[in-house]
């Protein structure tokens, strides 16, 4: 026998059948992050989470471009090992390279990081040997000062034109760096701002340093692997880049004595 369907049946049908059949929705896309201890950009913060700046960034940025972040602790070097196999989705804080460009896409800018030259604060009766230079030119140019700063990092563009950054002593680490300067043997030293601010508050030394000169400002991405994102997610991340709010005002570059970012401060230092 054959039943017969009222029409308020039919059209019940009528909406529950294309839901019975419907594909599922799709689910929300997971990628692979690498981070590394280095505050305040990543941390393991005191209530046990992982926190810091890049990671506070990174996920408000994949948030809102319908990505979901899984964080995994990799060294720096391992995760541009891993991404360029293609065995990592994305690395925080990076900067575009034409070697990078070969297995990975990047986002718009997010952040800018502030590259400085630092120095020790004359101690009572000592003479400033730092006031002597009154401009860029004279640095570049200067005699027997001993910098140093990290191992395959070029503190400035224009390295080559300028001997005294140039010819810095490296070192494997940041924290080297730190402790040599603190202890006078060397005169200054080339390093990213908001880690040397960090690492000389954990030691006590704030007042110790004086910034001497803001080298450079650096745009600092998010960094994909080639087959992790196409064009369409890449532009919803940059899109999702663009609303972010303006940087917190306590990650602004230092005032330093010498601001060689803009070309008429080279010969002027900044205002006391």
């Amino acid at each position: 026998m054959k039943r017969k369907f009222t029409p308020t049946a039919r059209r019940m049908l009528g909406l529950v059948l294309p839901l019975l059949f419907a594909p599922p929705l799709a689910a929300r896309e997971t990628l692979s992050v690498a981070w590394s201890h280095w505050p305040p950009f990543s941390q393991i913060d005191a209530d046990g989470t992982l926190g810091g700046l890049d990671v506070t960034l990174t996920r408000q940025i994949l948030g809102k471009a319908g990505v979901e972040p899984a964080f995994r602790n990799r060294p720096w070097a391992r995760a541009l090992y891993l991404m360029e196999r293609q065995q990592l989705d994305v690395a925080m804080g990076a900067l575009k390279t034409p070697e990078r460009e070969r297995f990975a896409r990047f986002s718009a800018p997010y952040r800018r990081a502030s590259f400085v030259l630092l120095s020790q604060r004359p101690q009572a009766g000592e003479p400033e040997g730092w006031r002597e230079i009154t401009e860029l030119v004279t640095l570049c140019q200067a005699k027997g000062l001993r910098l140093g700063k990290l191992r395959g990092t070029r503190p400035l563009p224009m390295s080559e034109e300028c001997p005294a950054l140039g010819q810095a002593s490296e070192y494997n680490s940041d924290d080297r760096l730190l402790t040599l300067l603190l202890a006078r043997r060397l005169d200054g030293v080339i390093m990213e701002w908001q880690y040397a601010r960090y690492r000389l508050g954990q030691l006590g030394a704030s007042d110790a340093i004086q910034c001497q000169v803001l080298l450079h400002q650096q745009p600092v991405r998010l960094m994909f692997a080639k087959e992790a994102v196409n064009d369409e997610a890449l532009a919803r991340i940059d899109a999702a880049i663009a609303t972010q709010p303006s940087p917190d005002p306590a990650f602004a570059p230092p005032r330093c004595r010498l601001d060689a970012t803009r070309p008429p401060s080279l010969s002027t230092p900044s205002a006391p």
